[in-house]
């Protein structure tokens, strides 16, 4: 097989489950498949009969090319891909119960222990062994070398070679999981490529990181040649820098800014553009540094006088890791024809919007003119001078900058006096902002009829200059600020999602703005979607009521299963859950220590227990085992790593009271999680707990850690409902020492909020977008319901789109309007689990792969 493009093979791979290779001549014997499908049957996959036939033309260098590539890419994917050896080697058989007593033990031997002495716990001679490199000294006849991975004191991973480690026990053969997923034949590699760039570049929001990384990467291997599959328009700014930033990187100057221009409207686009060429992220957030600060000079300020407690670690520390956000990041060189390219860039901008645009990221442009140099060109490029004039507050000369106002000044007067319709006035000029502060402007409106119509007027004559996901984020929004909330839940910005909660302060909306701007939304994306294809068929699952339309993708974890925020998804009562966590340290990095914990609590929110390092395990008020930890490592050196597991076993822990579960990742010590070698967890649903402690084929959700420091809440599981809510939140946890002992009331606090939040619609699910887009496309629309049965309603002769969609919000499931049989042509289907046979061709969202292939993502739907 070539080694061309091997990047996009796999991403296709990853995000079609297709296969492209070029046809050989040849034709091996099904024994060559052998191993290929061993190999993804270890993974949960299979070849489709299209594809082993197509592989059994290869000659087998390209063969064997093939299925490594192949397996590299999906066993990556799951977290397959490395070694998983937790703590106690016997998991979950031979776990200590007592971890009070195992700690006390822990204790003694580490201060008291000498070599060469008899065991201080047993007495006995000749059975201790010296530890490297810790040093410690362990007796095996109190701990189990057959049973520990690492040091038995401190936990972390010493020398295997020492005869206190015994062979790795033998585990018993575990439970054949579901049915094997699929995975078939590209037809061809360079038209599925250019599919991906196009919905890529079509987003209409910003992409998630393994949109990101994949997009980059397409830049990256196809260069210049890339150009040709761009659409006209790219309606996300970040997205424009993202590719061209890119592409600067990889290919020759001049040919990329030539053809960024068309896209390039704005001075932030430029300044996106250097961020991207420079190997920063193009959302310009700031980045988070740790500024080492003399302790005495920490000790003053009122936000950490709660750290110098008498006995606190911090009195002994001689400095204190105070977090920055700066505003600038490592500029790549440019040359100087390049920086002529990108001042002529900025020169082309009316100079009162490119002086706007630039205060807009001040700091950022004050760090870029260190390096464009720009008043050395300032007879060639006279606008470009003025505005570093005003964001540098002075002029070449060191006097006083020139004044200017800008738009915002005045929308800020225009707050501060009440005046909705002056706000009106303004907004009408930027859609977008209008958009965004639709809602703070009814709300200055009060009930001011006059102003309010003058804010719906200004909505109604630029709403279809709305985003598709500004329109969708609306929609579900307005109706609930109807009634004014206990809580408001912002998003601010990042490149982690944290959630920040206040008490609601707005007054409810009126209910008749209300209503005249849900009208004016639904019938611009009832006409947006009715512009795509139309479909005879369309399949909507019910069950995708509970999946949240994505929002914020940017904070998104990376993880196999793009399960947007906020959703839920129901977990099988027979199943067992196993979550895992895995980290790696950099090559000679610093020792690093993170934790996987779960916590309990009751329907109430109390708190009835935990599962964690220092609770091996969580017994129940009638003593049984709820829950079991593999252990805790405390470092996980290169290129190994290190994994820790915890077991839940449902039935037991609802019988003992608990409704709750909360899955905890602690950063305890060492380096922030976006700064290790790799880091990620998940979750496993096992028939049984048997086999190996890791089992790629029961992954149910595997996910990137990352950010810099504290507590990561990626989900709650409902044990009452049989539920998993995926809140995917960082919260900022302290600097070191986290544990649920310290984030238990973070935990109480944010996790029913979050699950609030979600349930009380203000976030647009999946079915409902899915709705709007069937009643716009569809002759008819066929929902499966989650017991598997299927139901239809047709459009009536002549029916508009909204009449339709109103018949379908009521169709209730003992509704039966014509049989609901799926034909055998193409049709358009949007699935919780793509475990339907489809007709070829047909369009097919799907959260969990299956036996077909998902060709669209959720953001596809969105755009």
């Amino acid at each position: 097989m070539s080694v061309d493009f091997k990047e996009t093979r796999a991403l296709l791979l990853r995000r079609q489950a297709s296969v492209f290779v070029e046809p050989g001549a040849g034709q091996q014997p099904d024994d060559c498949m052998q191993l290929f499908d061993i190999d993804l049957a270890k993974l949960g996959y299979a070849l489709t009969q299209r594809l082993r036939a197509h592989l059994q033309t290869l000659d087998l260098p390209t063969l064997n090319a093939t299925r490594e590539l192949v397996w590299r890419t999906l066993a990556a994917q799951l977290g397959g891909n490395v070694q998983h050896t937790p703590l106690f080697r016997r998991f979950p058989e031979r776990v200590p119960h007592n971890t009070a007593a195992l700690w006390m033990d822990r204790v003694l031997t580490h201060f008291m222990q000498a070599p060469d002495q008899p065991c201080l716990h047993c007495g006995q001679q000749g059975t201790t062994h010296v530890l490297k490199p810790c040093q410690h000294v362990v007796c095996d006849a109190c701990f189990d070398g057959s049973n520990y991975s690492a040091c038995p004191i401190c936990h972390r991973h010493a020398d295997r070679d020492s005869p206190f480690f015994l062979p790795n026990p033998a585990l018993p053969q575990g439970e054949v999981p579901a049915p094997l997923k699929l995975i078939d034949l590209g037809a061809n590699m360079d038209d599925a490529a250019q599919a991906l760039v196009g919905a890529l570049c079509a987003r209409k929001q910003a992409m998630s990181p393994v949109d990101t990384d994949d997009f980059k990467a397409l830049a990256a291997e196809h260069g210049l040649r890339l150009l040709a599959w761009v659409p006209e328009q790219i309606p996300v700014r970040e997205n424009i820098a993202l590719l061209f930033g890119t592409l600067l990187k990889h290919c020759e100057p001049a040919a990329v800014l030539d053809a960024a221009a068309a896209h390039i409207g704005t001075a932030t686009d430029v300044i996106r553009l250097v961020a991207v060429y420079s190997g920063a992220d193009p959302s310009l957030q700031g980045q988070l540094i740790y500024r080492q600060v003399p302790i005495e000079k920490i000790r003053g300020m009122a936000r950490f006088k709660t750290l110098f407690t008498p006995g606190s670690y911090w009195n002994r520390r001689e400095h204190f890791p105070l977090p920055m956000t700066i505003k600038r990041f490592k500029m790549a060189k440019l040359s100087r024809p390049l920086r002529r390219a990108l001042l002529a860039l900025l020169e082309r901008f009316h100079p009162d919007s490119l002086t706007e645009d630039m205060l807009r990221h001040r700091a950022y442009w004050v760090w870029l003119g260190e390096f464009l140099h720009p008043h050395e060109y300032h007879q060639r490029y006279p606008k470009v001078a003025f505005a570093f004039s005003v964001v540098r507050k002075k002029g070449p000369d060191g006097t006083r900058g020139p004044q200017f106002e800008t738009f915002y000044a005045g929308l800020e007067k225009a707050i501060m006096r009440k005046d909705a319709a002056a706000m009106a006035a303004l907004l009408r000029k930027r859609p977008g902002e209008l958009a965004r502060r639709f809602d703070h402007a009814l709300s200055v409106a009060g009930d001011d009829s006059s102003a309010s119509s003058a804010v719906l007027d200004a909505f109604a004559h630029c709403v279809a200059q709305f985003a598709t996901p500004v329109l969708l984020t609306l929609r579900a929004l307005l109706p609930t600020r109807l009634h004014p909330a206990g809580r408001r839940i912002y998003w601010p910005k990042g490149s982690v999602a944290t959630g920040y909660m206040v008490r609601e302060r707005r007054a409810a909306l009126p209910q008749q703005a209300v209503g005249d701007a849900v009208a004016l939304i639904e019938r611009e994306l009832l006409a947006r979607f009715s512009g795509k294809p139309q479909v005879g068929d369309f399949l909507i699952d019910s069950a995708l009521g509970d999946i949240i339309v994505p929002f914020n993708e940017r904070t998104a974890s990376r993880s196999a299963i793009q399960l947007p925020r906020g959703s839920v998804v129901a977990v099988p009562p027979a199943k067992k859950v196993r979550l895992f966590l895995h980290w790696c340290e950099p090559k000679n990095g610093e020792t690093t220590d993170l934790d996987l914990s779960v916590a309990f609590y009751d329907d109430q929110w109390r708190y009835v227990g935990v599962c964690s390092y220092y609770q091996l395990t969580c017994t129940g008020r009638d003593g049984s085992v709820i829950a079991t930890s593999a252990g805790d490592l405390t470092d996980a050196p290169y290129p190994d790593g290190a994994s820790e597991f915890v077991d839940i076993d449902g039935d037991l822990a609802r019988r003992n009271g608990v409704r709750y579960a909360v899955a905890v990742l602690n950063n305890y010590s060492g380096m922030a999680f976006e700064n290790l070698e790799r880091a990620f967890a998940g979750l496993m649903l096992r028939d049984d707990a048997e086999g190996e402690h890791f089992d790629p084929r029961t992954v149910a959700l595997r996910f990137d850690l990352a950010g810099a420091n504290g507590v990561f809440l990626p989900m709650v599981f409902d044990l009452g409902e049989n539920q998993l809510h995926w809140l995917d939140l960082y919260t900022s946890g302290e600097f070191e020492f986290n544990s649920v002992a310290t984030s238990s009331e973070a935990v109480k606090a944010v996790c029913p909020a979050m699950i609030a939040y979600f349930g009380s619609g203000i976030r647009m699910s999946m079915y409902h977008l899915a709705l709007l887009h069937a009643a716009a496309r569809a002759q008819r629309v066929v929902l499966r319901d989650e017991d598997g049965s299927l139901r239809a309603l047709a459009r009536h002769t002549g029916e508009d789109n909204a009449s339709f969609l109103t018949r379908l919000r009521r169709f209730g499931p003992d509704d039966v309007d014509t049989a609901p049989v799926l034909g055998e042509a193409p049709l358009f289907a949007a699935l919780l689990d793509a475990d339907i046979a489809l007709p070829e061709n047909s369009i097919v969202y799907a959260l969990r792969p299956g036996v077909t292939a998902a060709n669209i993502a959720a953001s596809d739907l969105i755009s």
